[in-house]
């Protein structure tokens, strides 16, 4: 994160996720910082900004109080919907502030054709069934005008994989390898611009790091011992220290768990 210059992002996002009350996370520690400076690309006062699945994310707030464009936090559980609702009471924002939280399809964006500048999807398309990834890109380039940006993150494997649910979700989840992230989410309309991959630290590390905590994880794989036991709601502070020692960042898919992808509209 150092190299990549996301650390300043991360530490202005973990500010902001502190007066909402909302935890980090190893993964989107690094997802987040990654939007947020594409953002920086090509937002202002007169643009517009769609945020695809927020969730609880503090990407959108963050980015409104930053740029003050007009802002569109989505999603289709009413209970996230609350949650971005919540963050506005926080923040003080009211009806006379561009910033929205609505219900929306990302497979069908009640949005004009080329009426968004930037748009991001962490972690969400991938959890979209039958073709919804591909739609989704679809969707993002009918909407983006011409030098619009969209920056998309999936999880990634060495091979193609549609789980039912995980350890960590219960829900539908792909897996791509790279064969898929080009043939799933590239397009002939959107120019790669950048992309980060997150790969595991080396093997040494892991032996070394696994050795010294054997009490704690029993054998297990510390990332699922982490999430299972509920530590990344106990311990939300420690996830950018096991961001940084556990997720190398580079720009060869080879090896990746993590994509983290910058488009630009052609």
């Amino acid at each position: 994160m150092f190299r990549e210059n996301l650390l300043p992002y991360w530490w202005m996002l973990y500010r902001h996720s502190k007066v909402l009350n909302q935890r980090t996370d190893i993964f989107r520690n690094v997802e987040d910082a990654f939007s947020v400076k594409h953002a920086d690309f090509c937002l202002n006062a007169k643009s517009v900004y769609l945020d695809i699945g927020s969730g609880s994310s503090v990407v959108p707030t963050f980015l409104y109080q930053r740029h003050h464009a007009r802002t569109y936090a989505t999603e289709m559980d009413r209970v996230y919907l609350d949650r971005q609702k919540s963050y506005m009471k926080t923040l003080g924002l009211t009806k006379r502030d561009t910033f929205f939280v609505q219900t929306e399809d990302a497979t069908h964006l009640r949005f004009a054709d080329g009426s968004v500048d930037f748009i991001s999807a962490v972690s969400t398309i991938e959890h979209i069934p039958g073709n919804g990834d591909t739609e989704s890109m679809a969707e993002f380039a009918r909407v983006l005008p011409s030098k619009g940006r969209l920056v998309v993150t999936v999880p990634a494997s060495s091979s193609y994989t549609e789980n039912k649910s995980t350890f960590y979700y219960a829900g539908f989840e792909r897996r791509y390898d790279p064969p898929a992230l080009q043939d799933r989410l590239f397009r002939h309309d959107l120019e790669l611009v950048d992309q980060l991959h997150m790969v595991s630290p080396p093997e040494e590390f892991i032996r070394h790091f696994n050795d010294s905590f054997r009490e704690s994880f029993h054998g297990e794989n510390w990332n699922e011992v982490w999430y299972k036991s509920g530590w990344h709601d106990q311990y939300p502070d420690v996830s950018i220290l096991l961001t940084l020692g556990f997720v190398r960042l580079s720009t060869d898919p080879k090896g990746s768990f993590g994509a983290c992808l910058a488009f630009e509209k052609k």
